[in-house]
């Protein structure tokens, strides 16, 4: 059964929320709702919402326009649970509430662990039934060898027989011959069964192997499945007796071999006494070829159920890792259990720490280290359901199911607030159903219009009564009741169809934010439109209602509204009867004197016609042409609430008049003046609403008692406009007229005004400079230095290059013209032997002829000079040797580049603006003219 849950969607203010929608997902599956899914409720302009909910576990989202999703929390809706707002389900308090996060974090690993363990049961009853059926297989393997084993030795019996018929068949020698043939046919079918055991006993072989396998497979996995290990060792044995089976039947054919062997050798040997016993030996062939078929077919249905053996090793061997994989998640889910729990076991929990925390089913305890259990909640819960007895009700309706309230249940009328927009005009306010003959209407506009403090007749009612005719004729009956002059002023219907009437409204200006309430009958209803349309003029085709105007004494009937007389007079057409005589004189009638009533009176003063009366400016609210009454200044003079007039108010050596206007409404109540003696002074003061006066005397400011100088005359005044205010004139030089402008001229003396454009200005120093002096822009004097830091780069070197060889051109040949060579010298003296002389010839020439006869030691006594005389005249041109080239080798070299240490000259460059200046706003200064 769905619970429902409703309320107004409120913000921190208590404004109700609008444009949001409440989104509910369920966070998990319960017998109506599906985990995951969404629902949503969209609230109403008022922020009420109202939806049905399943019961379940939700989780809360906000959503509204233009902002970010916002989760507001998790509600559990139970089967029992109460209508009631969303506040209250988001309040509530949870099972979960009541336990520890440390403990909740235990419990799901105690989960996971029973989980766990549920798989590994799971995992070994698995492989308890693969080593089972491995063990069947191994079983019917060693069956089947067996069958093999006994097919062979059927065999063998044959070979047995077959020999024996050949030893019998010595007294058919002369036959041997021809049945030698048959008798080597007979063997070659024992060699065939014997063929056949061979392939038997490997089949068996086969299935040996795969029962081991199979053993292997099922010992490995009950090592895993501890509890099932006595399982698996059985059919370990079982395999291992299936295997010695194999290895019997392996024997059994060997021996059938080896006698069929036999049988041969004896059959030749017996040739000549076979043809005897041929037909035995072809029966003997026959029985062996059934016997071999047999074991084959025995050796197949053993390889058949050794394969299956093999899957069921296969099975206990996968059962094996999902049971190690189990385990090992089981044992993992422990360790994390055991170690949250120790984490926790040492430390309980309190109101500022977590731990491990006692439950407790208490619903009385006010304990701060006990935790409530489901019971306790459950209690709690039945408690608070049990403080409504089910038998109550609200407005008269009972509490055993949602509860839905209108405004006649609790005694009150429908109302919304509404706004004529456009102006003074009419506007379709409703549209009524109204059966014949019993229905009722009623619309009442609380606000009437317009906001003006001191207004009471815009703070208006009217009211509209619709009333249904009885069939006869078809219709309804309006009337609109007005109480002030504002609000409706008029209204109209028109019957759209069968009891339906549209209901239109004429209004006033200004009727913005009114109230509107409505009621009508059980067989009634109303629909009150909240956006109006306006209309300049009144609808066609409507029923006008009538208006029926309720006087009071804020809204007076006119003489003609009630028949009377208006004040200013009128002609009476009938007789007229004074009974207590009449106030006043009546002119024309010289007995109205005597005819008057006794004890008249004119503004509170007697007056029966028999003296004069006097009538004060009190008696009629008016000022007194004296005084009306004295107080002391010391007292604080003329009270704030005295009757309005003039008074006298003394104090030390003199008195002063006071003026005092009071008027007892709005928030400026009172207004006194005072003035003294030869324009000694004019002063006010007023009051605020009913505090009296909260301000001293202010002075009023006059020709004779003029304002002082709030800034004096000639002063320059900075001022952001090229538009100067009267009575102040621009600072740009020129001149003034010192008698219109005296205070002026005090400043100026010259009559000039100093002409401040693009100047600044600055104080007056001590000495050196006069007032008004000027002084032009400049930079005080100062110096710059500038030096470069002397640097030295030591030598550099430059990258080693190698240009290698480089050839020049083949060209430049040419010869040398020969000129004059010449060759000069002079050789000592030649001996001469036995009178002779050499000869000389070509550039050697002899100095005389003088013979030479004689030599001493180491001297010519006697001799000739010899002269040597080269000089050659060398004609002709030198030979030719062609063009050629020349290879001009430079290699690989580097260059060093001295720098040495040195100085920079520094050039300062000029900088800055034609001026002086600092960060300014451009400003006109301009001087008051006074």
């Amino acid at each position: 059964m769905a619970v429902k849950i409703s309320g107004v969607l409120k913000d921190g203010t208590g404004k109700p929320v609008e444009n949001c929608t409440i989104q509910l997902k369920a966070r998990r599956t319960s017998s109506t709702v599906v985990v995951n899914t969404v629902a949503s409720e969209n609230p109403d302009e008022a922020g009420r919402y109202s939806m049905d909910v399943e019961h379940g576990q939700y989780s809360v989202t906000l959503l509204v326009e233009g902002f970010p999703p916002s989760h507001a929390g998790t509600i559990t809706v139970y089967e029992d649970s109460r209508p009631g707002t969303l506040n209250d389900f988001l309040g509530a308090m949870t099972e979960d509430d009541a336990r520890p996060e440390a403990l909740r974090r235990f419990e799901l690993m105690v989960e996971e662990v029973a989980r766990n363990a549920s798989a590994v049961a799971q995992n070994t009853a698995a492989a308890k039934k693969s080593a089972s059926d491995a063990s069947i297989s191994a079983s019917e393997a060693a069956t089947h060898a067996t069958d093999a084993a006994g097919s062979a030795r059927a065999a063998s019996t044959s070979a047995g027989q077959a020999a024996t018929s050949a030893q019998s068949a010595s007294s058919s020698a002369g036959t041997a011959s021809t049945k030698a043939t048959e008798a080597s046919k007979s063997a070659a079918a024992a060699e065939s069964s014997k063929s056949a055991a061979a392939t038997s006993a490997g089949a068996a072989k086969t299935s040996e192997t795969n029962a081991a396998a199979s053993q292997q497979s099922a010992a490995t996995s009950a090592s895993t499945a501890t509890t099932k290990a006595s399982e698996a060792a059985t059919s370990a044995r079982d395999a291992a007796a299936s295997k010695e089976a194999a290895k019997t039947s392996e024997t059994n054919a060997k021996a059938s071999e080896t006698s069929a062997e036999s049988s041969k050798t004896a059959a030749a040997s017996s040739a000549s006494s076979a043809a005897s016993s041929a037909s035995s030996a072809s029966a003997s062939k026959d029985e062996a070829t059934r016997q071999a078929s047999a074991a084959k077919g025995s050796a197949t249905t053993a390889s058949t159920k050794a394969t299956e053996a093999a899957g069921s090793a296969t099975a206990a061997a996968q059962s094996k890792s999902t049971a190690e994989s189990a385990a090992t998640r089981a044992e993992t889910a422990a360790k994390r259990a055991e170690d949250i729990a120790s984490a926790v076991a040492l430390e309980d929990a309190s109101t500022t720490k977590k731990g491990i925390v006692q439950l407790s089913s208490a619903t009385n305890s006010t304990s701060e280290t006990l935790a409530a259990t489901p019971k306790a909640v459950k209690a709690a819960n039945d408690n608070a359901n049990g403080r409504v007895p089910s038998n109550r009700k609200v407005n008269g309706k009972a509490l055993t199911a949602d509860i839905t309230l209108t405004p006649k249940d609790i005694g009150t009328l429908n109302s919304v607030t509404i706004s004529f927009s456009g102006g003074a005009g009419w506007f379709k306010l409703a549209t009524v159903t109204m059966p014949q003959a019993s229905s009722i209407v009623y619309i009442a506009l609380i606000g009437g219009a317009g906001f003006n403090v001191g207004a009471p007749q815009q703070a208006g009612i009217s009211e509209l009564v619709l009333r249904a005719g009885n069939g006869n004729s078809k219709g309804i009956t309006g009337a609109l009741w007005k109480r002030t002059a504002v609000g409706l002023t008029n209204f109209a219907w028109i019957n759209t169809s069968g009891d339906i009437y549209d209901i239109y409204v004429e209004i006033g200006n200004y009727a913005t934010s009114v109230n509107i309430h409505w009621d009508c009958t059980t067989n009634a209803s109303v629909s009150i439109y909240t956006s109006l349309t306006y209309s300049a003029s009144k609808p066609s085709s409507v029923t006008d209602g009538v208006v029926y105007t309720m006087y009071s004494s804020h809204q007076k009937p006119t003489p003609s509204d009630i028949g009377a007389l208006p004040t200013t007079g009128g002609t009476i057409s009938g007789p007229l009867s004074v009974t207590d005589g009449i106030t006043g004189a009546l002119k024309g009638n010289a007995d109205t004197a005597t005819k008057l009533a006794a004890d008249p009176k004119i503004n509170g003063v007697k007056f029966d016609g028999s003296a004069d009366i006097n009538l004060t400016p009190e008696n009629i609210g008016a000022f007194a042409r004296r005084s009306t009454g004295a107080y002391a200044d010391s007292d604080g003079a003329v009270p704030w609430n005295a009757e309005s007039g003039a008074y006298n108010v003394t104090r030390s050596g003199d008195s002063y008049i006071l003026v005092n206007f009071y008027t007892g409404v709005g928030s400026c109540r009172t207004l006194q003046m005072k003035a003294h003696y030869r324009n000694g002074g004019l002063f006010y003061r007023s009051s605020r609403d009913g505090y009296g006066f909260e301000e001293d005397w202010a002075e009023v400011y006059t020709s004779k008692n003029l304002p002082p100088e709030s800034y004096p005359v000639g002063a320059p005044i900075p001022w952001p406009s090229d538009t100067v205010p009267s009575g102040y004139a621009l600072m740009q030089g020129q001149t003034f007229d010192k008698s219109a402008y005296p205070k002026l001229a005090a400043a100026y003396p010259s009559g000039v005004i100093p002409d401040m454009r693009g100047w600044t200005i600055k104080g007056k120093p001590a000495s050196g400079r006069a007032v008004l002096s000027q002084e032009q822009d400049g930079i005080k004097s100062h110096t710059h230095s500038a030096s470069a830091s002397s640097t030295d780069l030591g030598t550099k070197t430059t990258s080693s290059f190698d240009y290698g060889t480089k050839s020049s051109n083949a060209t430049g040949d040419h010869n040398h013209s020969r000129g004059t060579m010449e060759i000069t010298g002079t050789l000592g003296y030649f001996r001469s032997d036995s009178g002779n002389f050499y000869t000389a010839s070509g550039a050697f020439t002899l100095g005389g002829s003088a013979p030479a006869h004689g030599f001493t030691g180491s001297q010519f006594t006697y001799g000739v000079p010899v002269n040597f005389n080269a000089s050659r005249t060398w004609s002709g041109a030198t030979s030719t040797t062609g063009n050629h080239a020349h290879s001009v080798p430079i290699g690989a070299h580097a260059h060093s580049v001295a720098i040495g240490s040195h100085g920079h000259t520094i050039t300062v460059n000029a900088a800055g603006n034609a001026e002086n200046t600092v960060k300014n706003i451009a400003f006109n200064y301009i001087v008051r003219l006074a």
